[in-house]
């Protein structure tokens, strides 16, 4: 019998979820229903942890020489293990995180198999397709596959549920394999860059129309920079073709879910602060009755070339104390 394959992070059951929907959606389109598996690496997840997402059997896949490795250190063995473990399988899903378009990618080429990253999947006429959005998101491309089984890694944000709920315990099955290491990665060093796609941003720093031209964001970028954010855009100065359409934040733009936005004379009127979902919103306006304070945690009243360069040095300033405090705390 096929397998839909998930391999589920500790708390993903919509992984699973997306699993038995797919599965669902190939039994009625004629064939037998794939059954649902999920994976749990040693050290990694626990096989109750992947339980928790009702598949019909939890692979706890363990190693002869210790547990499995999470980062880029670990790929090889947890690659080399899916992909001696996948042979029955229609599809295997990961989540689209770094680490799972990684391990999406290895195992994929691993099995000379197909990988979209970043996708949904959907049944059409008894087969697998991957879609995504396409040039900015003004598009959505559709891809099938010539060898199975496709790796793909889901947005787990976007994805549906089945008709009808799993039931039943599943079973459990322990497999050992003989998966080294990659030896040739001792140590890698994580740092907090800015996010490229809006969507997955946790922190945004955006420029209106009254900054006046696209010089503008030569400050935008400055202060993005110093909080760690991504650079983002109202509609204005994405038509106005001061910065690159993907930047463009609102109802005909990207929908944010952030920790932090910053939003610099952008005036807040509701198609973009209808897509805008903030934590903590810090905007600056010159103007005092601008919408954009009724969202605002703290505002800034005045012109963004004036407070925005102090902004960023306050802010430079303050991490850079945190990091000294650190320091020291190791050195003692």
């Amino acid at each position: 019998m096929t397998q839909i394959v998930a391999v589920p992070d500790a708390d993903d059951a919509a992984l699973l979820d997306e699993a038995h929907r797919l599965a669902e959606a190939l039994g009625d389109a004629g064939a037998e229903p794939p059954t649902v598996v999920a994976v749990a690496f040693d050290g990694l997840v626990t096989p109750a942890e992947a339980a928790a997402g009702a598949p019909d059997e939890v692979l706890h896949v363990t190693r002869e020489n210790g547990t499995f490795t999470a980062g880029a250190a670990g790929i090889r063995a947890r690659s080399r293990a899916l992909a001696e473990l996948t042979d029955d399988a229609r599809a295997v899903l990961l989540p689209d995180t770094a680490d799972g378009a990684d391990l999406a990618a290895a195992t994929a080429r691993q099995r000379r198999g197909a990988c979209v990253t970043d996708c949904l999947l959907r049944v059409r006429n008894g087969e697998l397709r991957a879609g995504r959005p396409a040039y900015g998101g003004r598009a959505y491309a559709e891809f099938d596959f010539e060898r199975e089984p496709p790796v793909v890694t889901l947005n787990t944000e976007a994805l549906g549920t089945p008709d009808q709920p799993p039931e039943g315990e599943p079973t459990e099955r322990t497999v050992a394999v003989d998966a080294p290491d990659d030896d040739r990665i001792r140590h890698v060093e994580t740092f907090e860059v800015p996010e490229a796609d809006l969507a997955k941003a946790r922190r945004i720093v955006a420029g209106g129309f009254g900054l006046g031209g696209a010089d503008g964001f030569d400050l935008i970028e400055e202060l993005a920079d110093a909080f760690g954010a991504a650079v983002g855009a109202s509609r204005p100065p994405s038509d106005e073709g001061w910065v690159a359409y993907d930047r463009q934040i609102g109802v005909t733009g990207k929908e944010i879910d952030v920790e932090l936005y910053v939003p610099c004379a952008i005036s807040g009127d509701s198609y973009h602060m209808r897509s805008v979902n903030a934590d903590h919103l810090i905007p600056i306006n010159s103007d005092p009755e601008a919408r954009i304070f009724n969202f605002a945690d703290i505002g800034i009243v005045g012109d963004a070339y004036e407070y925005g360069p102090v902004l960023a040095e306050a802010v430079r300033r303050a991490r850079a104390d945190d990091e000294s405090a650190a320091a020291e705390e190791v050195a003692e």
